[in-house]
């Protein structure tokens, strides 16, 4: 009850006003200003600034503003990633809608012609019964301060790049809502998402590092002004966009340049002096809108910028 009272108070001219918003955003040029992340490596909060970590929060959960989104993501890594380290990943996907890796991948690092038939896209080709390809989503944010008497408050539009995994994406439980989930139940209250003020909580009963969402209460007028500021910001729109630097193919040395006999290159199509045998993996066909139940974020966040 208490919930629905909270979004029924919201005052009408804060739909209004996300509806009448026109940024200007100019993409082209420019840097990305402060670097400014926030990591759940090990199950803790922990704030990245350029890439060094700089404090741990010692909470379990936090409150944030969530100000603008990404489009579903794959990442499949050929080797083992480690945080920290410059290992782009092998083959990609920015957007899980399109069903194609990215047209940065390299070819030969190319992993099948659409996501929706790649065998790294089926349940026991990663660690158990999971996926070699993950799913992930990049979302900005604000982060809450407290006031005078403990109360959490927006003071500041310093905005926070987080990377949610696979499953603090997706999932049903209405007691542990995940992304799609939160988002879903905004949408059905006619609630836009950066004018909530939302918690995020580490589910205790997961092995691995998972969030939950929880709406606490709308903004105040001068916190939705923060997070318009945010919106508006070119800098929040870079940190929500999937730009990686796909490895660089290795040079040939040249020492082996020597244009004689015995250094020719091989015919472009040579036989293999080893026969291979190709991996029988039976890919099962699968429909081109996955997951079914996904909402598109950027429709209850775009009402800022639209």
């Amino acid at each position: 009850m208490a919930e629905l009272a909270l979004f029924e108070n919201m005052p009408a001219e804060y739909r209004d006003l996300l509806s009448q918003l026109e940024p200007e955003i100019n993409l082209t040029g420019g840097d990305y200003g402060t670097n400014r992340r926030l990591s759940i490596r090990g199950g803790v909060f922990r704030q990245v600034l350029n890439g060094k970590e700089v404090a741990e929060l010692d909470a379990r959960s936090i409150k944030v503003v969530v100000v603008k989104s990404a489009p579903i993501s794959r990442m499949y890594y050929a080797t083992a990633y480690v945080e920290g380290e410059a290992n782009p990943p092998t083959c990609w996907s920015p957007d899980t809608k399109t069903g194609r890796p990215s047209e940065e991948v390299i070819a030969e690092d190319k992993q099948a012609e659409t996501c929706f038939d790649c065998k790294q896209n089926i349940k026991g080709s990663g660690q158990g019964d999971s996926r070699a390809c993950r799913y992930k989503q990049s979302v900005a944010i604000l982060l809450a301060d407290k006031d005078e008497e403990g109360k959490p408050v927006i003071r500041s539009s310093d905005v926070y790049q987080l990377m949610l995994p696979a499953t603090s994406v997706f999932g049903d439980d209405k007691q542990k809502m995940s992304m799609q989930a939160y988002a879903r139940h905004l949408n059905a209250n006619r609630a836009p998402l950066a004018s909530i003020l939302t918690e995020l909580r580490f589910d205790t009963d997961s092995s691995t590092p998972k969030l939950c969402f929880k709406p606490i209460r709308v903004l105040e007028q001068d916190e939705l002004a923060l997070a318009v500021k945010a919106q508006q910001d070119p800098d929040t729109l870079k940190l929500v966009t999937l730009t990686i630097k796909p490895k660089e193919k290795e040079a040939t040395p040249a020492s082996q340049l020597i244009s004689d006999k015995s250094n020719a290159a091989p015919p472009l199509f040579q036989e293999p002096t080893e026969k291979v045998e190709e991996p029988k993996v039976k890919v099962a066909k699968k429909k081109k809108v996955e997951p079914a139940s996904d909402i598109d974020l950027a429709s209850l966040l775009d009402e800022f910028d639209d």
